[in-house]
């Protein structure tokens, strides 16, 4: 009779040893099909203030993004204005320090990263906002 392990005990032992990264890469790839060609939408607002801000991103199939964000306030009777900014780059997701990462380099060489969770409303949560997701709805 031999001891000699079996390859699929073999197998199997490799992978509960290597699991915490595969689990990890596995996920990091769930979250890149997910947001590819996303758009997701955030909006805040105050009747009070008439302060109100929307924020749109396109994470495009092909690595890029635009990033479109819209405010504006009025203080009744007073004064009011508005804004909007719009950025585009590149962006990818990643772990970084045990964490998932949505990462991005903009056009303009600016580059950081945010990390990235589902809450449990299905809102994906960026760096603390909520964003709506629409896959497959990303303007590119």
């Amino acid at each position: 009779m031999s001891f000699a392990p079996k390859l699929s005990t073999v197998i199997l032992i490799s992978l509960l040893l290597a699991s915490p990264t595969l689990r990890a890469d596995n996920l990091i790839q769930q979250w890149k099909q997910g947001l590819s060609g996303a758009k997701l939408t955030t909006y805040s607002g105050s009747a009070i203030s008439s302060n109100s801000t929307l924020t749109v991103i396109n994470l495009c199939r092909n690595g890029r993004f635009t990033y479109y964000r819209e405010g504006s306030w009025s203080v009744p009777g007073m004064a009011g204005g508005a804004s909007n900014n719009t950025l585009m780059g590149n962006w990818d997701v990643q772990r970084y320090n045990n964490q998932i990462m949505l990462l991005y380099k903009n056009d303009n060489g600016e580059q950081g990263g945010f990390p990235i969770y589902l809450q449990n409303n299905g809102r994906v949560n960026i760096g603390g906002t909520a964003y709506a997701v629409q896959q497959g709805m990303a303007e590119c």
